[in-house]
């Protein structure tokens, strides 16, 4: 299975001069939180996005190589066009027929990534997202019907209770990138951005079986501030403490 994980970040999201993917939660960096996440997924090949200009500072693809010696760093430019776009640059190594999981390097969520796959199969789905609850306009949402399946996705807009906590998993990565592609052709962008969870809608209208796994809000920490950093940390070392 490929892994992709979204770390470049924009420059306001730093973590004093270090780039806030790398900022420490109980002593290790926050991106090595997300790779050990993903320790039971059988064969991974992780694909770890960062930006140009702190690939080059900071030496980040020591830092990742050590993590996980597979893994593959992805040199992002300063701007792309969103999280979508930063992901077609990985293209030529996840337009496969290979699995595709998609994880935002700047939340870290609580779970068992390796069973959440597993369901995924299980319920034969071409593609499944992580949920939480939420109203908020600051998250991605999902609708679904009567037999739990996606029906409609959007961004920045609460359509449901439904919010995606940044996991999104396609049974095939090129149905992906495929999705992505339609997607930019329609200029379907959300503040002139183009993001992961709308490209489920270019699945749905080809009758792709998408489905989620919910998980409690207390499991899912976006990692936006230094603040949520803190809040984290102090979480996780008071569930340890009990």
């Amino acid at each position: 299975m490929n892994i992709l994980i979204l770390a470049a970040g924009g420059a306001e999201l730093h973590d004093g001069d270090y780039p806030l993917c790398i900022a420490e939660i109980d002593g290790k960096p926050l991106i090595q939180w997300v790779i050990d996440a993903c320790s039971e997924i059988h064969d991974a090949k992780f694909i770890v996005a960062l930006r140009e200009q702190d690939i080059r500072r900071y030496h980040l693809g020591n830092m990742v190589g050590l993590l996980s010696p597979r893994a593959t760093v992805l040199s992002v430019p300063e701007n792309t066009q969103g999280a979508a776009c930063t992901a077609l640059l990985a293209t030529p190594n996840i337009d496969t027929d290979e699995e595709l999981l998609i994880l935002n390097g700047n939340d870290l969520l609580e779970a068992n990534f390796s069973s959440i796959v597993a369901s995924f199969h299980n319920r034969d789905l071409h593609a499944g997202t992580v949920t939480f609850s939420s109203v908020h306009p600051r998250y991605s949402y999902v609708r679904c019907d009567e037999d739990g399946l996606v029906v409609e996705a959007a961004e920045k807009n609460p359509i449901s209770r439904a919010a995606t906590a940044g996991f999104y998993w396609f049974k095939h990565g090129a149905e992906f990138v495929r999705a992505v592609q339609n997607m930019i052709r329609k200029n379907a962008s959300v503040n002139e951005l183009f993001y992961i969870c709308p490209s489920l809608n270019e699945l749905i209208l080809e009758q792709r079986r998408i489905g989620t796994h919910a998980v409690e809000l207390s499991h899912y920490h976006p990692m936006k501030t230094l603040q949520q950093v803190s809040q984290c940390e102090t979480l996780i070392l008071q569930r340890r403490s009990e």
